[in-house]
C-alpha cells in the first residue's frame, strides 16, 4: 500500500520542481515485510504540450523490514465513527 499526500510544486518560467511526501508498507510473496517513509523529488518542464517530468528521485528516510503482524480486517468488520461523522 502506498499513500502520497499532496506535495508542494515550485515554478520558475517554464521549469518547476515538485516535492512529495509517501509512505509505504507491505507484505512481499516471499513473505518479507516492508514499511517506508520517503520523498519524491521531482523536475518539470513546460512544453508546447503541457507539462512534462524531467527527472524523479526517491529519497528513503526510514526503513523498516521486521515482519509485519497485521492482517486485512475481513469482511463484516465495521468500526464506528466519532458522533457527527458519517
Amino acid at each position: 500500500m502506498q499513500t502520497v499526500p499532496p506535495g508542494v510544486v515550485g515554478v520558475d518560467g517554464g521549469s518547476a520542481y515538485g516535492r512529495a511526501y509517501l509512505v509505504e508498507f507491505g507484505r512481499m510473496r516471499d513473505g518479507s515485510s516492508h514499511a517506508d517513509h520517503a520523498l519524491y523529488h521531482d523536475r518539470y518542464r513546460r512544453t508546447p504540450a503541457g507539462w512534462r517530468f524531467i527527472e524523479r528521485s526517491y529519497e528513503i528516510r526510514y526503513l523498516d523490514t521486521t515482519a509485519l503482524t497485521g492482517a486485512p480486517p475481513g469482511p463484516g468488520l465495521t468500526v464506528p465513527l466519532p458522533a457527527g461523522q458519517g
